[in-house]
């Protein structure tokens, strides 16, 4: 976890919660009037000082992504033990916070607000009193300055695609192809890549890339008569299977875990041979002490949910330490990558470089 040099305030606070449960939940937030409630129709939070966490997990399109992150969040909550702080899910259909929900929280024992799941929603916090008191968002709220009270954690594709794009340099790659595909992810992790690149004075080429069997083989002939030197995959990991057999072996290839399903069986990833990437250490570093010191998710996950559940493991832990206050040197060795916290109050995430080698992901040497 972050290391930190904990006030008294932060040891008693710690001490009052170590005989709570670690973890309670409410049902979807009812949005009958409260007085039109049933009396005792929500449980009550823990006793105590605790984090507060708001999830979309009533939503038609985030439930499971928010249950997975839930669900992580209790995994390290656990594992924290008589060294943590109680948690308190509270279940919504949606991904805000009311000031009146907040509020309720904090009156009864919340000492860190946690919630802001989508941009949207981190962007509702970051901007609304919730933000006045201690309070970490899920995502990056967007440009601009946070308050001092709210840290932001986020799995950001572009910060993703910088680092893939850094290895690549690193590499000594020089003019690049960047394969993207129609959706607004892949553009935003193309659009990423060609800025890092143009800021160290490289030349990209965007090429689209539709994914369908006729566009496979004009991708060679596109690459050919460009001469790039690297290719980066903005593709999502069907797409990046059915590009690469018809990239020149001469060619180095780079992505972003996007492209790369970890979880997927050899045979299937085999296409992906060579491809150099960056994810995080849940996935290519199983044997990391920090890996390895939480539960794996009780059933198997899309990697989409996976990643969640991992996010919601190093989301505890720095909750745990905003909630505490201040660190002292502010760096946790994460599940989902080196975390430090930066000057702008953004948790910094540096993952691991890796590559496909016969069908398994395979970490190498660090990013400087």
């Amino acid at each position: 976890m972050f290391s930190f040099r904990p006030r008294l305030t932060a040891v008693l606070l710690a001490a009052s919660v170590a005989a709570l449960p670690a973890f309670s939940a409410e049902p979807p937030r009812d949005t009958t009037a409260p007085e039109k409630r049933a009396a005792g129709s929500r449980p009550a939070p823990p006793a105590g000082p605790h984090i507060a966490i708001f999830l979309p997990t009533a939503s038609e399109s985030l439930g499971a992504l928010a249950a997975s992150l839930r669900d992580g969040f209790a995994a390290a909550a656990d594992a924290a033990g008589r060294d943590g702080l109680a948690v308190h899910v509270i279940d919504q259909s949606d991904d805000l916070v009311s000031p009146v929900d907040c509020e309720r929280s904090r009156e009864a024992g919340a000492v860190l607000i946690v919630a802001g799941l989508t941009r949207a929603g981190a962007a509702s916090l970051a901007t609304g009193p919730c933000a006045r008191r201690p309070a970490l968002s899920l995502n990056d709220p967007g440009p601009g300055p946070l308050s001092p009270m709210l840290t932001a954690l986020s799995l950001s594709a572009e910060a993703e695609a910088r680092q893939a794009a850094a290895l690549a340099l690193a590499e000594g790659a020089q003019s690049l192809a960047v394969i993207t595909g129609p959706s607004a992810l892949e553009g935003r992790l193309a659009t990423a890549v060609e800025r890092a690149w143009a800021q160290a004075g490289g030349d990209a080429t965007r090429i689209a890339f539709g994914g369908s069997a006729d566009d496979a083989p004009a991708l060679r002939e596109r690459l050919a008569k460009l001469g790039a030197t690297a290719v980066f995959l903005a593709l999502d990991s069907e797409a990046a299977r059915a590009a690469r057999p018809y990239i020149s072996g001469t060619l180095a290839v780079y992505a972003t875990s996007h492209s790369i399903n970890a979880r997927a069986d050899p045979a299937v990833n085999v296409d992906l041979e060579g491809v150099r990437y960056v994810d995080m250490p849940w996935f290519v570093q199983p044997d990391h002490p920090a890996v390895m010191a939480y539960p794996a998710p009780a059933t198997t996950l899309p990697p989409e949910q996976e990643r969640l559940y991992a996010f919601g493991i190093d989301a505890y832990r720095v909750g745990l330490v905003v909630a505490r206050g201040e660190p002292g040197e502010s760096a946790i060795d994460g599940v989902t990558g080196s975390l430090r916290l930066g000057r702008d109050r953004r948790v910094e995430r540096t993952l691991v470089p890796a590559r496909m080698d016969a069908g398994r992901p395979l970490p190498i040497r660090a990013l400087r």
